[in-house]
């Protein structure tokens, strides 16, 4: 009796384990997000490059653009892994510049300078990313024709874990 109890305790931690795993895998979005991309409630997000020609937005670059640029790709969207507090860290190469960001509780935090453990690394020019901050939808065109590349640092089942995956296939597309 006691041989079946003790299965039947393992058997129901494996399913809590397996549920609490696909509910963050399934539903990609951490509940404390201040910021939605997809509903009515949307905090609006301003565009550093609105009312600026490309050479003005490429002489004002600065970590605002890379926000800018992460939001729209959805990277609030990220996460820790369950049962870690491991959070999603992106480093970018723009022309000489390295920015670095990581995503605490959906807030997207951006800073000049490198990081370590970074799960992916984002290359561009100042230039592209501008153009990818004036039109969201130029930012595909940018990396399926080679002018921006992104390379995957950390291994696939953390990179899920944390919801990169969407993120790198909108952008390979």
């Amino acid at each position: 009796m006691k041989k079946r109890i003790k299965i039947l305790t393992v058997i129901l931690i494996v399913f809590l384990i397996i549920g609490i795993s696909a509910y963050y895998f399934i539903d990609g979005k951490n509940s404390k997000n201040n910021v939605s991309r997809g509903g009515n409630n949307v905090k609006k997000i301003l565009n550093p490059a609105e009312g600026l020609t490309l050479e003005e937005a490429v002489a004002k670059f600065d970590e605002n653009f890379v926000y800018y640029l992460l939001y729209n790709i959805g990277a609030s969207d990220l996460h820790s892994p369950p049962f870690s507090s491991a959070v999603p860290q992106i480093k970018f190469y723009i022309n000489d510049d390295i920015y670095n960001a990581e995503i605490i509780d959906g807030q997207i935090k951006v800073n000049e300078g490198e990081i370590e453990g970074e799960d992916i690394i984002i290359r561009t020019t100042t230039e592209e990313a501008v153009k990818m901050v004036v039109d969201q939808n130029y930012v595909a065109n940018s990396f399926s024709n080679g002018l921006s590349s992104i390379e995957l640092v950390a291994g696939k089942l953390e990179l899920a874990s944390k919801g990169y995956l969407k993120i790198y296939g909108e952008l390979n597309s």
